[in-house]
């Protein structure tokens, strides 16, 4: 059965991304259904969202910040420190003048939030799946798993890495495995983190601790082999806790898992295109990065602001929303920005887990050489997302 409410623009995936997407163009009065099951990620839990400065000015634009429901804990500094010990690099928000580098929160909460306030601004609300789509002259249709159908001048797929819609359209992805996966938890601290993030490099990779809302609580994002993720899988609760302390070191006390860890494989992705006619990709549908650098659904955050710039001036000019040259403005204006993170986080994970001697001496020298370097630290602050300058991307989110 056909909806015969003719909405301007489909949206399927009420993800952080997708549901940000359905506020901002229903506000701006473009007509919206959005397709999803509607439940949460089961682990959606213990993970978490470290949003940038950069983002946060997008979610206040909208109107998305404050949201109610979501505590954030302020970042106010960032300290990295490499397998040995001896490698540092501290990053302080006081350096760019500013009040916290960014905001860790809750994902689950955000995700919820954002689909909350979606349904409030009108969204049309499909809790079923996308299954196939057919693609027309002026029109593409989208077939749901229920059997109910839905046509709009223009798709967006914001359903995911594993994006239905992608797969459907013929999008090819370039896809790499790291050989990781991310365990995810809450730990109990010895002691207070007092608004800071902590990122040491192990032989197996990144292993972060986010300042939670409670000074002595913190997630934690262990990136490592998949073999070793295996072996800690089997451990139980203080068993897992002796080797993460074994791991990480004493920067922050005594470390003890507080709850559920999840498991979630790493892998690297790029769709080929973005756009084409009738369709648009964003968030982890078009582009997925190591989270070693956090910035995963900032990203996504991104694609969207830019996607409802140029669909507002497609508008404004009476153009085809779905046309293909109504959507290159935004393909051009992010892919280069997606694949430029994708390459720094891949070339930095590739980088710190390298066992050569001179090779580590050569990343601890240069952690320590850019640890005395204020203006190359103000630089790297910037691009992540934390200063108030114009840039290219923001900061993001737990695997």
């Amino acid at each position: 059965m056909i909806d015969r409410r003719n909405p301007d623009i489909v949206i399927a995936g009420a993800g952080a991304v997708g549901a940000l997407l359905g506020y901002a163009l229903a506000m701006r009065g473009f007509e919206i259904a959005l397709i999803d099951a509607g439940g949460l990620d089961q682990q959606a839990s213990v993970r978490t969202s470290a949003l940038s400065r950069a983002s946060l000015r997008r979610l206040s634009e909208l109107g998305l910040w404050p949201l109610a429901g979501v505590e954030a804990a302020p970042l106010r500094a960032l300290r990295i420190v490499d397998h040995s010990g001896y490698g540092r690099l501290s990053f302080d928000s006081a350096d760019i003048g500013e009040a916290d580098l960014g905001v860790i929160v809750s994902h689950g909460r955000l995700e919820a939030a954002l689909r909350a306030k979606a349904q409030v601004r009108g969204v049309s609300w499909h809790r079923d799946r996308a299954e196939g789509v057919e693609l027309g002259e002026a029109r593409i249709e989208v077939v749901m798993k229920g059997g109910g159908r839905l046509r709009a001048p223009l798709l967006i797929a914001a359903d995911g890495a594993q994006s239905v819609i992608r797969e459907r359209l013929g999008v090819a992805v370039l896809q790499y495995r790291y050989g990781q996966t991310a365990v995810c938890a809450d730990i109990r601290l010895g002691h207070a983190h007092e608004d800071t993030a902590w990122q040491r490099f192990l032989r197996h990779g990144p292993c972060a601790l986010l300042p939670l809302p409670d000074a002595n609580r913190a997630s934690l994002i262990w990136s490592t082999a998949d073999y070793e993720a295996q072996r800690l899988r089997g451990l139980c609760d203080a068993e897992f806790s002796v080797a993460l302390n074994e791991a990480f070191g004493d920067h922050l006390g005594r470390l003890e898992v507080d709850g559920e860890r999840a498991y979630f494989p790493l892998v690297a992705s790029h769709a080929q295109h973005y756009v084409g006619s009738r369709f648009a990709l964003v968030g982890d549908a078009a582009h997925r990065v190591h989270p070693l650098a956090g910035q995963g659904v900032n990203l996504g955050f991104a694609d969207a602001c830019a996607l409802i710039a140029a669909l507002e001036a497609a508008r404004a000019q009476s153009a085809d929303l779905g046309r293909r040259r109504t959507l290159r403005p935004y393909e051009r204006e992010r892919k280069a920005s997606n694949l430029a993170m994708l390459a720094a986080t891949d070339v930095l994970n590739r980088a710190f887990a390298d066992d050569r001697a001179w090779v580590r001496a050569i990343l601890r020298t240069g952690l320590n050489v850019t640890d005395t370097l204020p203006l190359f630290k103000t630089f790297f602050m910037h691009a992540a997302g934390a200063g108030t300058g114009q840039i290219a991307y923001g900061g993001g989110h737990g695997p």
